[in-house]
């Protein structure tokens, strides 16, 4: 069997092109329906794994899929091999090709997406085996012990930019992986208060657990004025934030939109007293997250050389 994959991630795709890119996954995921393909989406990449029964089905599929997605097939990079799929697997698990380096987030999203999306078999068979070697490579560099995660990030950045000697107010909107760490990780003088794009139950949980308050999309004008923080993070194809939604602000306020595509229309930054983040202005605070952390990720990276060279050696992964 020959496996490929094409991908593209926050290394080579800027926010604005990959909200663009995340919009065609019904097309894409139509092309691929009746092929050997799982298709993999998260915040910072699209990836899809393919397997076939020859290398020329598979130069085949990804010239006709170059030729249906061009703006797509601009900003990506091609796997070719089994070698090459596993080793991009295992490092994409160990938390390697994270932007947020070791993050361990990623490995329970990819162990649920493998189980989940009920992968081809002999796909399926190569994420069992990355999965199974991240973990130990996770827990012998100590990577699984990290506490390191986007919310840490964000939480990180807004201390340092509004330095207020009060409690901060934080709006919440989404109710999803990203909002539950944020409800785990808030911090001492932190007022979280979640806002359900559609699961209003889920809110209302989160908020329990930071001690907040839930409230509906539709309440969201009597929450803002006070606010002086909004996250946001839903799985909307559309902006679920406009610049009507702003329009009543009694002071100024940072939102984080950590959302893929988009949740805040990009017009909401010309409004006076708004401060409008992405992914991408938190790069500096990501950056010193990874700094800080080199001595595990240049172990993991070891550990993962040798495992896929021990793999090679065995048999368990094809040289093609």
């Amino acid at each position: 069997m020959y496996f490929y994959l094409i991908g593209t991630d926050y290394k080579i795709a800027a926010a604005g092109i990959k909200a663009g890119l995340y919009r065609l996954r019904p097309k894409i995921a139509d092309f691929w329906k009746n092929k050997e393909a799982a298709l993999l989406f998260t915040c910072n990449r699209i990836e899809i794994y393919a397997v076939s029964k020859n290398p020329d089905i598979a130069f085949s599929n990804i010239a006709k899929f170059s030729q249906c997605f061009p703006d797509f097939f601009r900003h990506t990079y091609i796997k070719y091999g089994e070698k090459e799929v596993f080793k991009h697997a295992l490092r994409l698990a160990s938390g390697l090709e994270s932007q947020l380096q070791g993050e361990l987030q990623i490995f329970y999203q990819l162990y649920n997406w493998h189980t989940q999306e009920k992968l081809p078999y002999f796909l399926g068979t190569l994420w069992k085996e990355a999965l199974a070697l991240a973990r130990v490579i996770r827990i012998q560099s100590s990577l699984d012990k990290d506490k390191d995660n986007i919310a840490e990030v964000v939480y990180f950045d807004l201390i340092n930019r509004l330095k207020l000697s009060r409690e901060i107010d934080i709006v919440i909107v989404g109710t999803g992986k990203i909002a539950q760490l944020l409800a785990r990780s808030h911090k001492p003088g932190q007022r979280l208060n979640f806002v359900a794009h559609k699961n209003y139950q889920k809110a209302k949980e989160l908020a329990m657990i930071s001690r907040g308050m839930a409230f509906l999309i539709k309440d969201l004008a009597q929450v803002l004025p006070k606010a002086d923080v909004l996250i946001s993070a839903t799985t909307s194809p559309h902006y679920v934030l406009k610049s009507k939604d702003f329009i009543n602000l009694s002071r100024s306020l940072y939102i984080y939109d950590l959302a893929l595509p988009a949740d805040v229309e990009p017009a909401v930054k010309k409004l006076p007293g708004v401060y409008l983040l992405n992914l991408e202005d938190l790069t500096e605070v990501i950056q010193l997250f990874n700094q800080r952390n080199q001595e595990k990720i240049r172990l993991a990276n070891r550990l993962a050389e040798e495992a896929i060279e021990e793999c090679l050696e065995a048999g368990y992964v094809k040289n093609n």
